[in-house]
């Protein structure tokens, strides 16, 4: 009986040698990407975004009311007679720093910063894009929390 049990303890003591012996798997290289990477990676493209908004818009709310976008301008007319005009920038992450706001959730969407400089006054407004296709624009501001503009597209 003194044999089976010391045959018992001695397969134990080699098992669990062998074990120790065994060379462990080698670590997986740990993988470069971050949210911030796949984040990047997802974003649109801006020069393709802003390609999209070019040409003329009229409001869906009030026909008098029309916007030209060309290049990064964008012209705001009211019944044929320009408004006022500024520049855009595209941000297909909505992370320009005016755009960066705690409580809303850009996630689903991109924006376009529209910067005025008029009559020695300037400022920049975050409008969120909605929708943006080859026939409909609709936006609204992030920076002032107005609602939403829809526009079809007439050139």
């Amino acid at each position: 009986m003194n044999k089976h049990y010391l045959s018992v303890a001695l397969l134990s003591l080699l098992s669990l040698a062998s074990c120790k012996n065994t060379p462990a798997a080698p670590p997986k290289p740990a993988t470069p990407s971050t949210s911030e990477d796949s984040t990047k990676s997802s974003t649109p493209d801006p020069n393709d975004l802003l390609r999209t908004l070019q040409g003329r818009w009229q409001s869906e709310q009030d026909a008098a009311y029309t916007l030209e976008i060309a290049d990064i301008q964008m012209r705001h007319y009211n019944g044929g007679q320009l408004s006022y005009q500024s520049t855009i920038e595209v941000d297909g992450a909505c992370e320009i720093y005016v755009c960066k706001l705690d409580s809303v959730d850009t996630s689903d969407g991109w924006c376009f910063t529209e910067t005025t400089v008029e009559q020695g006054k300037n400022g920049a407004q975050c409008n969120f894009v909605v929708v943006c296709d080859t026939s409909r624009l609709q936006y609204r501001s992030l920076s002032s929390g107005g609602s939403g503009l829809s526009f079809k597209k007439i050139q």
